[in-house]
């Protein structure tokens, strides 16, 4: 072997080395936490999401640790909802800020959603579906006629990630 051929070996295996220590470690990014029993009254705003699910089962379906504590959550423009936000970091790809939330939301904000690409999702609650949001793709459940919620993971979508907290989160709610 000569000086020219070990020294390509030498620089293929520091890059195999290099790209290996670069990627995302091969973790379950099922969520292994159960979320915390949640009553729902009359009234959702009175519930802190932020506290009943786990922060590490959200870590776990983003793939990344979160940059800031989980926060308190509205969805827009709609009266009496209840949420939790997720602040992810940066994606390195380009450069979007990657998030989640889920909100509980009244019946009629599942009813009324302005439809764009929604598929329905058999399996969760009484009915769901995922829909395009303006932020990314949602996942909107109804839950016994009586409270509704919604699960969105962006700038990185993940419906997988999405359907397994909502399961977690029919289990929760009472």
């Amino acid at each position: 072997m000569n000086k020219k051929t070990f020294l390509l070996v030498v620089l293929m295996i520091g890059i195999v080395i290099s790209l290996s220590a670069c990627a995302v470690p091969d973790v379950s990014s099922e969520p292994a936490e159960p979320i915390s029993p949640i009553t729902i009254g009359d009234d959702l705003t009175s519930i802190d999401l932020c506290v009943a699910i786990p922060q590490e089962d959200i870590e776990t379906v983003m793939k990344v640790k979160l940059v800031a504590a989980p926060k308190h959550y509205t969805y827009r423009y709609t009266e009496g909802t209840s949420g939790c936000y997720f602040d992810g970091p940066y994606n390195g790809l380009n450069k979007e800020k990657q998030f989640a939330y889920v909100v509980l939301t009244p019946l009629d904000a599942y009813d009324n959603q302005t439809l764009y690409q929604n598929v329905d999702v058999s399996g969760i609650g009484d009915q769901a579906y995922f829909n395009g949001g303006s932020d990314d793709r949602q996942l909107w459940v109804k839950i016994d006629d009586k409270v509704a919620f919604v699960v969105t993971f962006g700038d990185v979508p993940n419906e997988e990630g999405a359907k397994a907290i909502a399961k977690l989160l029919v289990e929760a709610i009472q």
